[in-house]
């Protein structure tokens, strides 16, 4: 009989990998905010169906993009949020912490 192998099983075999490991950091803030909005779509029990025709798309194209079938662009992440009344907020961060950071507001415009 063939064992079925869990998520967290599949994700430490593929974190191993350092192509999979560097298109995953590359891709995760965009599946993080479309796991929200997959949440969210389900807590206020809106179907894929009724999605995509409130945002005038496909039931198909929301079912390929909630499964991981096709990376979510910024564009579609906003649809997505606006169709279920929400708006996308983006923050930035520094990626390390450094004296060399720029930043965000110079104290001279601050002053102003």
């Amino acid at each position: 009989m063939k064992r079925f192998i869990s998520r967290e099983e599949v994700e430490k075999i593929l974190l191993q990998n350092p192509e999979f490991v560097k298109e995953h950091e590359r891709t995760e803030p965009e599946f993080q905010a479309l796991r929200q909005l997959i949440l969210l779509r389900k807590i206020n029990k809106i179907s894929q169906q009724r999605l995509a025709e409130i945002i005038n798309s496909r039931q198909s194209h929301i079912a390929r993009l909630e499964t991981g079938e096709v990376s979510p662009s910024l564009k579609t992440l906003k649809r997505y949020a606006s169709g279920l009344g929400y708006a996308l907020e983006l923050n930035l961060i520094p990626l390390k912490v450094r004296e060399e950071t720029i930043p965000l507001f110079n104290q001279d415009f601050l002053s102003i």
